[in-house]
């Protein structure tokens, strides 16, 4: 016990498990654990189109892609990428087109993406 590598052995045993849990606790705070919840885009869709689970799942993934691209584009300068802003949003609606929306819900889509109102699926049939 009285042997210094023991005792370098403790000291840098209990320093990494303090830089662990340190950083655990820094991590939490920068990047807070967030709950899926419907925005209000994903509800109206939801409500308009009558989507099935599948489609949802789509939609989500879809939504949480554009976001995140978003958020790498706010990390630059967004003033200069106007173009490159417009051709993700373009992209996203094509997956939402591909992957989302039933076939015969498209034009209603295209009516909704051009700021027509659009009734919700109950009220198509």
């Amino acid at each position: 016990m009285n042997s210094e590598r023991f005792w370098v052995l403790v000291l840098a045993t209990t320093t990494f498990c303090v830089g662990l849990a340190a950083g655990l606790l820094i991590s939490d705070r920068i990047h807070p654990v967030q709950q899926e919840r419907p925005g209000a885009y994903e509800a109206q869709m939801v409500a308009a189109f009558d989507l099935d689970e599948e489609r949802v799942n789509n939609l989500r993934w879809i939504l949480r892609v554009y976001r995140e691209k978003i958020e790498a584009l706010k990390e630059r300068n967004i003033a200069t990428l106007d173009s490159e802003l417009v051709k993700i949003g373009h992209d996203s609606r094509e997956l939402i087109k591909t992957y989302v929306i039933p076939d015969h819900h498209l034009q209603q889509f295209n009516q909704w993406v051009d700021g027509q109102p659009v009734l919700s699926g109950a009220k198509l049939q």
